[in-house]
């Protein structure tokens, strides 16, 4: 598709350069351009993002423009859907909006804020002029491209719809809703970098990917089985007065106007001429009000550092040192120093580091969404599946969901982009590198598994009562023996001290399956001693998991160099 778009580029060639662009350099730049964006991750799959990836091939473009184009897809049955066809593209334009927003304010961000193209171009003979006309037409394609593929599957069935006449409106009204999206995200971005630091900014948008990824993935699995499709299709929005003021509404008053004005009315009139000039006065507020100052602020944050980071704390004469909670259970759960040592840099690290956190933080909705996708699967009402639910066993399938925050946790715990500085592990005279391990696997416990499992567990007796109150603790500790066990033969560098892109070998790839099969194995037997009425030799065996989780963390703070891999630096 690159090569297409950079041959329509070509086509504005002899206007641009009367104006003063080198042509040729623009050429390449862009060219380039397109090539990077090919190869950068998209925040949709960066959770997912394997090292196994051929350096130098554009390993994720091709699934991310698939995806665009199934999710544009998703959103154009909604056309069909309805009886009314206003409101079914409301309905479109709405989803339209969201998603083209969300996509421009997670993925594009990277784009926007990656200046080190400049440090290539700015040293050579590029001008300045050439230099804004690449970012601009840059930006350009990237949205021409996100538009195109997200609004394929709604021209094509627009065409069957509506007829061939509607395919140009409608290719319009894609083009004012992507205008509109525009806006939107440009009132993001001044809101939020008025409002926040420039570290804060970048913790802001790594949560809208985090909050995007979720939605995707939430919205694949879970709106088939919660909408009733029949009772979609009744819905009448424009009956609603508050309907009017939703800007995908003024958009498909076009359509109604145009292709069907028996049944337009004054008031939908009005709306389509909102929707012709709104997009334009939004573009020409963002020009005029908006931009003045952004670029300076988007630099600011572009050269800001990569993690989070909070102010050192001044201890000032007579003032008291702020109460340290992580030092204090660091004290209490890892008294060894140099387990200490592990706890408290797997704990800040872990906090910090963004590009853990996108790919961690995920996880933790998958579970809930997984759990309602299986726990809500058959027919009847909500109500029904949901007494259905009460009735059953399905807690123990929540409880032992849970290990899958272990090990995405533990998958990433080692591997870090800014690496470098693990160099300090190697260079201290630690004789065991198992006890910071250790510390790292309390840390990895307390931050995210025991909060996690406390959250669990509290949803589960409020469903199901305190009778799973002896099932949520042997299942804790069935899952930290788990954790064991993939820290065992998965995790083979310290915390944060290896580079991402490691390709994993096949024999590890087999372990963790066996590893994996083992959580299933026990779940099955806890399971099986439920259904049975075994409640209290579910009792007696927390005793037993509690002294083998132990007696594992014991051999596991024994692990020597001989066990790690380790890195050149």
């Amino acid at each position: 598709m690159n090569k297409l778009l950079l041959k329509l580029v070509n086509l504005l060639m002899p206007l641009l350069e009367r104006t003063g662009v080198d042509t040729y350099q623009l050429y390449h730049i862009l060219r380039i351009k397109l090539q990077m964006d090919d190869r950068r991750p998209s925040a949709m799959f960066s959770h997912r993002r394997k090292a196994a990836a051929t350096p130098g091939k554009a390993t994720s473009s091709w699934a991310v423009s698939l995806v665009t184009v199934f999710v544009g897809g998703f959103m154009g049955v909604t056309l069909l859907l309805f009886k009314g066809p206003m409101s079914g593209q409301t309905v479109y334009f709405s989803m339209f909006m969201v998603m083209m927003a969300l996509t421009l304010i997670t993925d594009f961000t990277t784009v926007l804020l990656d200046v080190r193209d400049q440090y290539i171009l700015l040293p050579r003979p590029v001008s300045d002029r050439t230099l804004a006309i690449s970012r601009i037409l840059h930006i350009s394609i990237y949205v021409f491209k996100l538009a195109l593929l997200q609004g394929l599957a709604g021209i094509v069935i627009i065409g069957f719809v509506d007829g061939l006449l509607a395919v140009p409106l409608f290719i319009v009204q894609i083009i004012q809703i992507t205008f509109l999206s525009i806006v939107l995200v440009n009132v993001v971005y001044l809101i939020l970098m008025r409002t926040v630091s420039p570290e804060r900014f970048k913790d802001v948008i790594s949560y809208f990917q985090i909050g995007f990824s979720v939605v995707i993935f939430a919205a694949y699995y879970l709106l088939p089985r919660l909408i009733d499709v029949s009772d979609l299709a009744r819905i009448e929005l424009l009956h609603h007065t508050w309907s009017y003021f939703i800007p995908p509404v003024w958009i498909a008053a076009l359509n109604e106007v145009l292709i069907h004005p028996n049944r337009a009315t004054l008031i939908t009139s009005l709306m389509a001429i909102i929707g012709v000039t709104a997009p334009l006065v939004g573009l020409w507020l963002v020009a005029k009000v908006l931009a003045p100052g952004f670029n300076k602020r988007l630099a600011v944050a572009a050269t800001s550092d990569g993690n989070s980071t909070g102010p050192a704390p001044a201890h000032g004469a007579g003032k008291k040192p702020k109460f340290d909670l992580v030092g204090k259970m660091a004290n209490l759960l890892a008294p060894n120093p140099v387990e200490n040592a592990g706890f408290r840099i797997t704990w800040k690290l872990a906090a910090r580091v963004r590009e853990f956190k996108l790919k961690v933080y995920p996880a933790f909705a998958y579970v809930p969404i997984y759990f309602v996708y299986f726990a809500l699967n058959g027919k009847g009402s909500l109500a029904d599946r949901f007494h259905k639910l009460q009735a059953g066993y399905y807690y123990i399938f929540l409880i032992y969901l849970s290990t899958f925050i272990v090990s995405s946790v533990l998958q990433n715990i080692s591997f870090s982009e800014k690496f470098k500085p693990a160099w300090i592990y190697y260079a201290l005279p630690v004789k065991q590198p198992g006890k910071i391990l250790s510390g790292m696997y309390k840390a990895v416990v307390v931050l995210y598994y025991l909060p996690y499992c406390i959250i669990l567990g509290g949803i589960s007796i409020a469903i199901w009562g305190p009778k799973v109150i002896n099932d949520i603790i042997l299942a804790f500790f069935v899952g930290m023996i788990y954790g064991i066990l993939m820290a065992l033969f998965m995790v083979k560098g310290l915390p944060f001290s290896k580079p991402v892109l490691i390709k994993q070998s096949g024999g590890r790839i087999i372990t963790s399956l066996l590893v994996m099969s083992f959580i299933l194995v026990i779940g099955a037997g806890h399971y099986a001693l439920i259904k049975f009425g075994f409640d209290m030799v579910i009792w007696i065996l927390i005793i037993p998991a509690a002294i083998v989780f132990w007696i594992m963390l014991y051999y596991y703070k024994r692990q020597g160099w001989d066990s790690i891999e380790l890195e050149e630096f």
